[in-house]
């Protein structure tokens, strides 16, 4: 395994340095042809913490400051000072409130903020799953992560009204610049990653991009390994000044021995010793495949007017083996009565869309305009033996003995194709289609320190389902409407108000056979935003009312689904990010979260409970310090901490168990030149035994919770070629 892990890698780098032999070196081109925002600021003290401006894929034009709505941008420069490899790893300690539902490993982000689940976006395309997905975003090829607090009406109407977030990927820039990243940590990491950027021809009207990136690691759990290979070629070709095409293919593979590192244990949360595993090393490892195809065309035929129009296809999949443990054994608690489960899904996404940005005046009047329309096909087949498999496989829990054969041969681990008479095989499949109609227009009066945004979108939605055999369609529109009040109190501050409703189709049916309905919410959100230092740092505060209705929640043990009742978030939020002095990098985050159900049908007992993995209190801080040494200067020290508290578990429960708090220390030291950038971080220095994502199964004699990691560190050096 480790001998065909470094074969990868190695393939992967041998392949972009021969890319990047071939590119052929060309003249800069002349300034005139750079936007501000794209020059690189080679000084030692200057790092890019905080952006002002939302990417090209969320449509508004206007600054940051101005947007009537809480949205944190986080670029790649934050990431690797955290030494992070995709967007599973604690990337959500930047923005305030936002937390992972830790349990599917690379198979699926699951971030949830204030009380919901949050939708994910790739390029501006909603990549929102029918089941679990999409596969983690790799550091590789993410330029940029814009979270949007609240819906996004101007944008898409399909999220929970909590948020969703955008995977901003590269794209070529038109500039010749070449990068390698080297990684090496603990549990025998070892990554690799080559990113390419320059133009093909003398006049800079055709560009490329290629990023390759493999790696291979062992987790801390027993028998946990892991590997990924990506390649990502983008090509721009600019027609004239003012029109371009781009063309992007990301590939991913991933291999994952474990789906998570879930526990269980009928003693408690979090009773196991920290490496223990309920996997045997010769299962069969869950494998992902995703491939993505983006094509966009953007064209601005006048001084203020452009047209985008985008057509995107998603192809992912994943499958693979994973015990499980439904209950305790009746006769003896120190026995884990594992089940081998087959767990499948193939999802794909078929997206267009076109839209108009503009502005213009009428009178003393200003207006930014956008309208648009959305198309989106998705379709989601599941393949699973949850609740059929009934081989059972022991184990003990005071002295585990693993097996060293095949277990993927017998009875209940026979899973080749979905046709396997081994076991009872559950199907299941979603399609949703949807299309909408948007428009929003931006009034800037009073010399444009007043902003009024009023926008409406109309959306109908078809879905059809094939759960277990069972068939439902749902059918449904609706009109959601948008209302922002921005007020400059001067260059560098503003106060907002916003008033906004998500649409969100279901697909899928309901415990009690019926078509799960739309969910719909609205959001009430007032905040502050203030510019410090001329731009170099920002805060925002905020605070919220959500109401949600028509909640969905799987059984813990079934994955049937709930549909019933409603739900209310309040919460308060603050962000700051920037450069607060010479050197001195922040990002500092608190929110406070009290989500609870209001109304629940069904299940009675739950009204005035926390919904599922609401965290009443999480605060985060980060600081990166270039220290001030004169004889050997570009020597930074990090420090890092996360503190989530107040936790609830991962399904409502009328008798709820308290979580621990959730505290990790982390912190490095660094050094970089504009050649080479090299930083050693260690992670969870205090060597603090913790546990993310808990729940109990409906018994309420088993306990569940996904492990962290002991104390470990990572190297990684950085070389611009």
């Amino acid at each position: 395994m480790m001998k065909h892990k470094n074969s990868i890698i190695l393939a992967a780098v041998v392949f972009s340095f021969s890319l990047s032999a071939n590119a052929q070196q060309a003249r800069q081109d002349s300034l005139k042809n750079y936007r501000l925002e794209e020059i690189s600021i080679f000084s030692k003290y200057y790092k890019k913490y905080k952006s002002a401006q939302l990417s090209d894929m969320l449509r508004l034009t206007t600054p940051l400051l101005n947007i009537p709505q809480n949205i944190q941008i986080l670029n790649s420069e934050i990431l690797r000072d955290q030494a992070v490899y995709n967007i599973n790893e604690s990337v959500t300690r930047n923005v305030s409130g936002t937390l992972r539902e830790e349990l599917h490993n690379g198979i699926s982000p699951d971030i949830y903020s204030r009380g919901g689940y949050i939708s994910a976006q790739r390029n501006g395309i909603d990549m929102r799953p029918l089941g679990k997905g999409p596969l983690s975003d790799d550091i590789a090829i993410i330029e940029s992560i814009e979270f949007l607090k609240g819906p996004g009406n101007f944008m898409h109407a399909m999220s929970d009204p909590s948020g969703s977030y955008n995977i901003v990927t590269k794209k070529p820039t038109g500039q010749t610049k070449k990068s390698a990243d080297i990684l090496l940590g603990s549990f025998n990491m070892l990554r690799a990653a080559l990113d390419l950027d320059g133009k093909l021809d003398q006049q800079n009207k055709l560009q490329y991009r290629v990023n390759v990136m493999g790696m291979g690691a062992k987790g801390f759990l027993k028998h946990d390994r892991n590997s990924r290979i990506l390649l990502a070629p983008s090509l721009k070709y600019n027609f004239n000044s003012n029109s371009s095409l781009t063309g992007e293919y990301i590939y991913q593979h991933l291999n994952y021995l474990m789906l998570s590192e879930a526990q269980s244990s009928p003693y408690g949360y979090g009773t196991l010793p920290g490496d223990f595993s309920i996997t045997d090393p010769s299962i069969r490892p869950f494998v992902g495949k995703d491939h993505n195809t983006f094509l966009t065309y953007q064209n601005k035929f006048k001084k203020d007017w452009q047209l985008t129009a985008k057509v995107s296809y998603v192809n992912s999949s994943y499958d693979g083996t994973l015990f499980w443990v439904y209950g305790a054994n009746p006769t003896n608690k120190d026995m884990l009565d594992r089940n081998l489960v087959y767990d499948s899904n193939k999802y794909t996404i078929f997206s267009t869309q076109a839209y108009l940005n503009g502005a213009f005046k009428t009178g003393s009047i200003s207006h930014k305009f956008i309208a648009g329309m959305d198309v989106n096909n998705k379709s989601s087949r599941s393949w699973d033996t949850w609740g059929t498999a009934s081989a059972i496989y022991p184990l003990s829990i005071s002295n585990p003995v693993y097996a060293d054969v095949i277990l993927n041969n017998g009875t209940g681990g026979n899973f080749e194709s979905e046709n396997s008479s081994s076991a009872v095989i559950n199907k299941i499949h979603r399609r949703l289609n949807y299309a909408s109609v948007y428009a929003m227009d931006e009034l800037a009066l009073l010399d444009e320190k007043l902003r009024i945004s009023l926008g409406l979108r109309l959306t109908s939605s078809d879905g059809k389902t094939d759960d277990y055999g069972q068939e439902s369609q749902s059918r449904d529109w609706a009109v959601t409407p948008r209302l922002g009040l921005s007020y400059a109190l001067s260059k560098s501050s503003s106060i907002y108000f916003l008033y906004d409703q998500t649409y969100l189709p279901q697909a899928g049916m309901s415990i009690e056979k019926k078509a799960l309905k739309p969910l719909k919410g609205t959001n009430y959100e007032v905040g502050v935003k203030k510019d410090w230092a001329d731009g170099d740092w920002n805060t925002t505060l905020s605070l919220y009312t959500i109401d949600r209705n028509r909640l969905v929640t799987p059984d813990p043990i079934s994955n049937l689904l709930y549909q019933t009742g409603k739900s209310q978030s309040k919460g308060v939020e603050f962000d700051l990010k920037g450069r607060i002095a010479k050197g001195l990098n922040v990002i500092l985050n608190y929110a406070y979260t009290d989500s609870r159900i209001t109304e629940d049908d069904l299940q009675p007992a739950n009204i005035g409970k926390a919904t599922p993995n609401r965290v009443k209190h999480i605060q985060n801080t980060w600081i990166n310090y270039l220290l001030p040494f004169e004889k050997i200067k570009g020597f930074t020290a990090s420090v890092g901490y996360q503190l989530l508290s107040g936790r609830t578990e991962r399904f409502t429960a009328t008798s709820p168990d308290n979580l621990k708090d959730l505290f990790r220390l982390d912190s490095g030291i660094g050094w970089s030149n504009e050649k080479y950038n090299i930083n050693l971080l260690v992670n969870n220095v205090l060597n603090t035994k913790m546990y993310s994502t808990a729940w109990r199964n409906k018994g309420g004699d088993m306990y569940y919770w996904v492990q962290q990691a002991p104390v470990n560190a990572r190297l990684s050096l950085r070389i611009n070629l």
